[in-house]
């Protein structure tokens, strides 16, 4: 399946009326069985803390929260061992919340969002020749990687900054693969399991420059 631009809209920002309630949904509905603190929470939505803070109490009192509580080890810096452990406060989709399964259909159905700003953030990596959706992005995390890209002269520091600062958009953290155009190619030719494993389930072609697929 190829990428259609007309996709690229934030549907559930805009029915929720709320950019920062979006991004914490989506956190927590593509982690479901996750405990998240709040700086976890926030800092994987991008938002600030004291509105991460206001989203996640307001999805707790409608029940699509639920409290939980991880733990956290506490070790000494300076001498780096461990010498307790406490409970810090943390929340999880409440899958038993009676329109937990509607609300996770429909948040996996209209996401991802903007996939332009996909191909337009790692353009600036190198001379991108193709890249490829899978995983998460299409409902099955038991793929390998979600994004697949191909190209020229790819920086891998700019490519890794690049990919993380996409994580925030989508609420999940980003699992990907790069290659270099021949490689790629070959890797198609000899039948790369990572890639048959890619390209044999739903996948989602959002650049192919080079018509290497």
């Amino acid at each position: 399946m190829h990428y259609d631009a007309g996709m690229s809209d934030d549907f559930l920002a805009e029915i929720l009326g709320s950019v920062p309630r979006a991004r914490i949904l989506r956190v927590f509905v593509f982690s479901p069985s996750e405990p998240f603190t709040l700086a976890r929470a926030a800092k994987r939505a991008g938002v600030a803390a004291n509105l991460a803070s206001r989203e996640i109490r307001t999805l707790e009192q409608l029940g699509v929260l639920k409290e939980g509580k991880i733990a956290i080890t506490l070790a000494n810096k300076t001498k780096k061992t461990v010498h307790g452990k406490q409970k810090e406060h943390a929340w999880v989709f409440n899958e038993e919340f009676k329109y937990a399964r509607a609300i996770s259909l429909f948040v996996h159905e209209i996401s991802p969002v903007k996939y332009g700003n996909i191909v337009d953030s790692l353009k600036r990596t190198g001379r991108i020749a193709a890249v490829i959706l899978s995983g998460s992005f299409l409902g099955d995390p038991s793929r390998p990687v979600d994004i697949i890209i191909a190209g020229e002269a790819l920086e891998e520091g700019r490519l890794e900054r690049a990919i993380k600062a996409l994580e925030p958009q989508f609420g999940r953290e980003i699992r990907y693969a790069a290659f270099s155009t021949p490689e790629f190619r070959y890797r198609l030719t000899v039948q790369d399991r990572l890639i048959r494993d890619t390209l044999d389930y739903p996948h989602l072609v959002l650049l192919d420059r080079a018509r290497l697929l």
